[in-house]
């Protein structure tokens, strides 16, 4: 969005030009604004951000970021092979479609492939606003404690890039991620699709040395 020029915020604030100066140039330095020759001043767009762990909901929760979800379909179906060999020996596995947003902006599109048995038990539950990682747990009695996860760039199919409220045929961010219990069965497998203009992940690597010393 293109800021006012540096005379009308002058006579906006009713301050001097070299304190609108400075303070764009802060803004620039925090990422909040582009300045581009000629052109003016933009105000950029928010960029969200968090760690492979925890989940989603979570990790938006520790910055204060609230976060909405609407199912777009749940059904039995008969997995791909690939997710089948994962998750159960089942035929069917229940899969989740859910749109993710932070206000009335569209963040992500997740697909959760979960085990019947446990699906069978999210009927009776709002899973609009439930985490899943915290409702498998409720109807299991069992955390999920280790999650594995696959970053990836994707371009989207026109009808994610409609949910998602991107161009088609922009990139976007795809993860896939597995959930584990304790025992080192599977709990969930999931893959997502980030918008890319407004969410990155951020990744914490552990000290080599400490590494080595624990023998990891």
């Amino acid at each position: 969005m293109l800021m006012p020029t540096e005379y009308e915020l002058c006579k906006l604030y009713d301050v001097s030009r070299i304190t609108i100066r400075r303070a764009l140039q802060e803004a620039e330095k925090e990422g909040l604004v582009e300045r581009i020759q000629g052109k003016g001043s933009f105000v950029k767009k928010r960029r969200y951000h968090s760690t492979m762990q925890p989940g989603f909901r979570d990790s938006m929760a520790q910055q204060g970021i609230s976060i909405s979800s609407k199912i777009l379909s749940a059904e039995l179906i008969s997995p791909a092979p690939d997710i089948q060999s994962k998750l159960t020996s089942d035929d069917e596995v229940w899969h989740f479609v859910r749109l993710r947003s932070i206000g009335e902006t569209p963040v992500a599109l997740m697909e959760s492939f979960i085990p019947k048995s446990i699906g069978e038990k999210f009927r009776q539950y709002n899973l609009e606003n439930a985490s899943f990682y915290h409702l498998i747990s409720s109807v299991t009695g069992r955390e999920i404690v280790d999650t594995q996860g696959s970053v990836t760039a994707i371009i989207p199919s026109q009808e994610q890039c409609e949910a998602l409220h991107v161009p088609y045929g922009s990139p976007h961010i795809w993860y896939r991620s597995i959930g584990y219990f304790a025992d080192g069965t599977i709990a969930e497998v999931s893959s997502s699709i980030f918008n890319s203009d407004l969410y990155e992940f951020s990744v914490k690597y552990e000290d080599l040395k400490t590494r080595g010393k624990n023998g990891s």
